[in-house]
């Protein structure tokens, strides 16, 4: 592997008599399986050698937890600024962390992965199996759960508490840790998560009982949140601001396009198939994130324009079925925190506020438009896929001048 990307002798004996070879060989041969282009490859293996080097300082079989990468990697960030090859340590030490992290998780030595993907890996599958058997009917519902029971694991390896060993106070501070960036909703949803793993842990004898009793479920209003994000006048600037040839411009405008346009969910645009666009009939299929049911939608000529230029310019036509991919290697289906990060930085651009920058604004954007152009909630309910009218009639909610010209028919004369 090292043979094919370095030249120089002096840095291939380097590289090749440096500790960990076969780990480091092994994994930079799965990265260019991936498609990694060269440079990455060649920035990655010098990160590997370092990390590599690093690691014959510490006991054999030593499993590092992310503040000890965070350590390495601010360390290493130093030498490259007092060495004047940095600036400053920002990027170095990030780019490092990344690379640093990704090579241990490979060696299976990355503290964290080994509990959550190990110890209790069997526990957290038994409990989504027998929540399946029960009320979690759908896949995304099992992901999500899945997801909060990992982390409240993780924040527990990460102090060193065990379930047997859990009692409230350790309860009260994962939600305090993560109280400052998630909203009562959220954080509604991860108490009744955990209470459920908590309550299952319980019957199988993990954990002593009413634990799971300790969980208070912060009470959330009817119709307390209101839809927030940008204007359809913002909207169509960022539109106008992804018209361009770069790759990334020509996958975005699309996108951007599909959630605007037909309110479409996150997952709906990524699981998204080539067969799902029947060109034939002007069609498109989806298939909806919550109910699963199949829908067939008219192509919007704009909309259609755009994908179909996305696939002659910028798709590979050997990288699956799934539409949307990302643009650099290894190309792959885009994941929901790649989506996310696409709309929030178009969106970032165009002074939108502070929260409502992801996908699901786009919805909710759609919903508000169609509404001030006088569609009646039914109609909006069906084209955003909805099965109860109650979801489509928050968006009256935000429909502000609609008020404040009711307000002055009723309450002109007080003035």
């Amino acid at each position: 592997m090292f043979q094919t990307l370095f030249s120089s002798g002096a840095v291939l004996r380097r590289h090749c008599e440096g500790p960990l070879f076969a780990e480091r060989a092994a994994y930079l041969k799965e990265l260019a399986a991936q498609g990694i282009a060269r440079g990455t490859l060649l920035r990655r293996a010098s990160y590997c050698l370092c990390v590599a080097e690093e690691l014959q300082k510490w006991p054999l079989g030593y499993c590092f937890d992310e503040e000890e990468v965070r350590s390495l990697a601010s360390a290493w960030a130093a030498k490259r600024v007092a060495a004047g090859r940095a600036l400053d340590t920002k990027w170095p030490e990030a780019h490092f962390r990344f690379a640093a992290t990704a090579f241990l998780r490979s060696l299976a030595r990355l503290h964290s992965q080994l509990v959550l993907e190990g110890l209790y890996d069997r526990e957290v599958t038994d409990f989504i199996g027998v929540q399946q058997e029960g009320r979690w009917s759908s896949a995304a519902t099992c992901r999500s759960a899945r997801w909060q029971v990992k982390r409240f694991l993780e924040y527990l390896d990460q102090r060193g508490i065990t379930l047997a060993a859990l009692v409230a106070a350790d309860i009260d501070g994962y939600f305090l840790s993560v109280a400052q960036r998630w909203s009562r909703s959220s954080l509604r949803t991860s108490a009744k998560i955990l209470r459920a793993w908590l309550a299952h842990c319980e019957k199988r004898g993990y954990l002593r009982p009413g634990i799971a009793d300790a969980i208070l479920l912060p009470r959330i209003y009817q119709q307390e949140g209101l839809p927030i994000g940008p204007t359809w006048g913002e909207i169509g600037r960022v539109l106008s601001n992804t018209v361009g040839d770069a790759p990334a411009s020509v996958r975005d405008h699309a996108v951007i396009l599909l959630l605007s346009v037909y309110g479409l969910r996150s997952g709906e645009v990524r699981r998204l198939q080539l067969e799902d666009l029947d060109w034939l009939r002007d069609r498109i299929r989806v298939f909806r994130s919550k109910s699963g049911r199949e829908e067939s939608l008219p192509i919007e000529p704009r909309v259609g324009d755009a994908i179909v230029r996305y696939l002659r310019e910028v798709r590979p036509k050997d990288r699956g079925r799934t539409l949307f991919l990302t643009i650099r290697a290894p190309q792959r289906p885009l994941s929901a925190g790649g989506l996310y990060n696409i709309v929030r930085h178009h969106l970032s651009k165009v002074s939108s506020p502070a929260r409502g920058r992801g996908p699901h604004a786009l919805r909710h954007a759609c919903a508000r438009h169609l509404l001030a152009v006088g569609h009646t909630f039914k109609e909006v309910g069906d084209h955003l896929g909805h099965r109860s009218p109650d979801s489509t009639r928050i968006y009256a909610k935000v429909d502000l001048p609609a008020l404040r010209r009711v307000a002055f028919d009723h309450l002109g004369g007080l003035a």
